[in-house]
C-alpha cells in the first residue's frame, strides 16, 4: 500500500466522523424540540446521571490523548514510512473514535433529559475531536519529527540541538 493511500484513509475516516456526528447533533437538536425529554427522571437522578457523563468525558478526553501518544513513541523507526503510517492510523482511529463515543454519550444524555449541559459536553469534545484534524504535516511530524527538519526546513528546538550559541 501506498503512503498517499494511507493519508488519505485517515482523512476520510476523520471527515467520516465529524459529518456522522454533525448529523447526530441535528437530530437530536430536533428531536428533542418536537418531542422533549425521552424519560422523565427525578433531579436526583438526573444530577447523578450528567455527574456520570461529565466524567466519563473529562477522563475520556486525556486517556485517548494518553493512549495514542504512547502508541506514536513505540512506533519502530526502522520500518518503512507505509507501516509507521499504518500504526499511526490505527491508533489515531482508536483516538479519534474514543471522542466520538463520549461526544455520542452527550448527546444520549441530552435526548434523555433535554439538559442542554450535555450539549454542552457535546460541545467540549466535538472541539477536541476537531483540534486532532489530520494533515499530512502534523502525521508526519508526530511519526518522525527529526525527517521535517530536512524536509520543511525547520530549526529544531533550542532544546533538541547544542548548535545554538549566542
Amino acid at each position: 500500500m501506498e503512503a498517499n493511500t494511507v493519508f488519505k484513509q485517515i482523512k476520510f475516516l476523520f471527515w467520516s466522523i465529524l459529518v456522522a456526528l454533525l448529523i447526530m447533533l441535528l437530530v437530536a437538536l430536533v428531536v428533542v424540540n418536537k418531542i422533549g425529554p425521552v424519560v422523565e427522571w427525578n433531579l436526583t437522578f438526573k444530577e447523578n446521571f450528567k455527574a456520570v457523563i461529565l466524567l466519563l468525558s473529562l477522563g475520556g478526553i486525556p486517556a485517548s490523548y494518553i493512549f495514542h501518544s504512547k502508541k506514536v513513541k513505540h512506533i519502530d523507526q526502522d520500518l518503512p514510512f507505509v507501516n509507521q503510517l499504518q500504526q499511526f492510523k490505527r491508533s489515531f482511529f482508536i483516538k479519534i473514535v474514543t471522542l466520538e463515543a463520549l461526544a455520542l454519550l452527550g448527546l444520549i444524555g441530552y435526548m434523555l433529559t433535554a439538559d442542554f449541559t450535555f450539549i454542552y459536553v457535546f460541545g467540549l469534545l466535538f472541539l477536541a475531536y476537531l483540534i486532532n484534524r489530520p494533515t499530512r504535516y502534523s502525521i508526519e511530524k508526530e511519526i518522525r519529527p527529526e525527517t521535517l527538519n530536512e524536509k520543511y526546513g525547520e530549526k529544531p528546538d533550542k532544546n533538541d540541538s547544542d548548535d545554538y550559541s549566542r
